[in-house]
């Protein structure tokens, strides 16, 4: 019986996060909630490495949702995000590293105790992370959004986020 080949599928990303404030918390206060889902297209620009070792880009088109309790306001925005993988077999599943520099819309340019200056702003993202049993992947990343110094006030803000992805 012949395996069914998800190389080229598409995935549904779901993460989980927080930001980091410049200011502490209250003890018992809650940090600021980031949410992000995301659709993960692959493309057909892939190199082979080694034994195995396979470098592939996917785009990741998604919204965000920030809840921000300085402002007491949350925030929502769109994604735009080239991710580079490289991807490492490791048993019977695969160990990958990302990075990718891409382009988020937000309704506001303030979060929490941050200027960001504009509401375009660039997403750079490091992630790393596991794909399991063909069709799930779990990770970790560290998301920064900045406008670049295109404008006077650039505080820029961090997101950490958990992440999951399902392949369909």
């Amino acid at each position: 019986m012949l395996a069914p080949n998800f190389a080229n599928a598409g995935e549904l990303s779901l993460s989980v996060g927080e930001g980091s404030s410049r200011w502490s918390f209250k003890d018992g206060e809650l940090t600021p909630a980031s949410y992000r889902l995301a659709y993960i297209h692959p493309t057909e620009l892939e190199w082979g490495f080694a034994t195995d070792h396979t470098l592939r880009l996917e785009l990741e088109f998604g919204v965000h949702h920030w809840r921000d309790p300085f402002l007491k306001k949350s925030k929502s925005g769109v994604i735009v995000n080239p991710m580079w993988r490289y991807y490492i077999p490791v048993m019977d599943q695969e160990l990958y590293f990302g990075v990718g520099i891409g382009l988020a819309y937000t309704n506001s340019d303030r979060w929490m105790d941050r200027q960001l200056g504009y509401r375009l702003l660039f997403e750079d993202k490091f992630e790393v992370g596991m794909k399991l049993f063909k069709r799930h992947r779990l990770s970790l990343s560290i998301n920064h959004y900045s406008n670049a110094k295109l404008a006077d006030i650039n505080h820029g803000a961090n997101v950490h986020y958990i992440n999951y992805a399902y392949q369909f």
